[in-house]
């Protein structure tokens, strides 16, 4: 069986709580679903949604945009073959790694659907039945940060993501401490700035956060920057944004550079290069976590998956924006948070997720 058509709808996610960033707020994002059909009629479903540039600096215009390139360019495929899909669009001068997952993902729905096998038995197999998350505090004050803190505890996480930068270091430092104050034994924390402090700022909080157990994610804008960072810093360094690729993240793990990575599968472009990663993780013995900047079910279910397949020790996690925007495509099935873990979804063999034929509405192209 062969691709036969796609079809590429968008969806609106919108922000139902805030979310703030050092440098923007998440209000009115739209994913790009897409939705492979085969020959036999079976049905894979991908996404990609670009809620901020601070994450990556894709919209969600030039993923629908590109898919006038590389959609047509794997009409006739056999979708199991993930790395004859993945080369075909790489080919392509419009490789837009975002569009590119969306059609990788949606490839990987459909091939297990077709072995009756789950996408994490295609991965690998399971770990476990649930995998760990973590919950995200955006740009507030100290009090409300500790509040927050204190609250998402009681609820059953274990592990909180304090989003830092774009305004003075020194509320920043003060808001750290105030979360520090009120965590767990069993609670990891973790500053994420999404490149928003300057070295001399990343080594004044770490400086002032000595005493603090934490980790520094991606602190500073560029690879460069993080590369001077390293050995000024106390705390273990987490790369995010500045994670492109397997070489990169193989160079930045032989360097001594990186303690552990933020992977997003829509910036590396799919599931196929994001099990390369997972792969090269493992073997080096470096944590990383699986998901994506937002979405829906369905990058969140492939983001899941991938995370299950993690060992314990070296997940660093799946996030999901479920709290955010508090949708689902699959009611039933759909990832959410359930004391602090996110159950394998269990609709059936792929993603796991049912999604009704005309959930989507019209199709905004379609390719065949």
């Amino acid at each position: 069986m062969t691709i036969e058509q796609i079809r590429v709808y968008r969806f609106p996610l919108p922000a139902q709580t805030t979310y703030n960033m050092s440098s923007s707020t998440v209000s009115l994002p739209q994913s790009t679903i897409v939705e492979l059909i085969d020959t036999s009629g079976m049905k894979g479903y991908g996404e990609a949604c670009l809620a901020t540039s601070e994450a990556q600096s894709a919209s969600n215009d030039s993923v629908l945009a590109v898919m006038s390139f590389l959609a047509p360019a794997i009409i006739g495929l056999d979708p199991i073959n993930f790395s004859n899909v993945n080369a075909v669009m790489n080919a392509s001068k419009h490789a837009l790694p975002e569009a590119k997952a969306a059609l990788d993902v949606a490839c990987w729905d459909l091939a297990g659907k077709k072995a009756n096998k789950s996408v994490v038995e295609l991965l690998g197999g399971s770990q476990r039945d649930t995998t760990i998350t973590y919950h995200v505090i955006g740009i507030t004050s100290p009090e409300d940060a500790a509040e927050d803190a204190l609250r998402l505890q009681e609820s059953g996480i274990t592990r909180i993501q304090l989003k830092a930068g774009g305004r003075s270091v020194e509320e920043d430092i003060a808001c750290i401490h105030a979360v520090a104050k009120v965590l767990r034994e069993e609670t990891s924390l973790d500053v994420d700035t999404n490149r928003g402090w300057t070295i001399a700022e990343a080594v004044k909080v770490s400086e002032a956060c000595s005493s603090i157990s934490m980790s520094m994610e991606q602190p500073c804008a560029t690879e460069e920057e993080l590369r001077h960072l390293k050995p000024l810093i106390s705390h273990p360094l987490i790369i995010d944004e500045s994670a492109t690729d397997a070489a990169t993240i193989s160079k930045l793990i032989d360097d001594g550079i990186a303690d552990g990575f933020g992977m997003k599968i829509t910036r590396v472009g799919g599931l196929t290069p994001m099990r390369t990663i997972r792969d090269l993780c493992v073997e080096k013995n470096i944590p990383m976590s699986s998901d994506d900047a937002w979405g829906g079910d369905i990058i969140a279910a492939a983001g899941v998956a991938l995370a299950a397949t993690m060992p314990s020790d070296l997940n660093r996690g799946a996030w999901l924006a479920h709290p955010y925007h508090q949708a689902h495509y699959d009611l039933v099935n759909g990832p959410r948070i359930q004391n602090g873990q996110v159950p394998l979804p269990k609709g059936g063999p792929g993603l796991g997720l049912l999604i009704a034929d005309d959930f989507f509405g019209e199709p905004e192209a379609v390719y065949e």
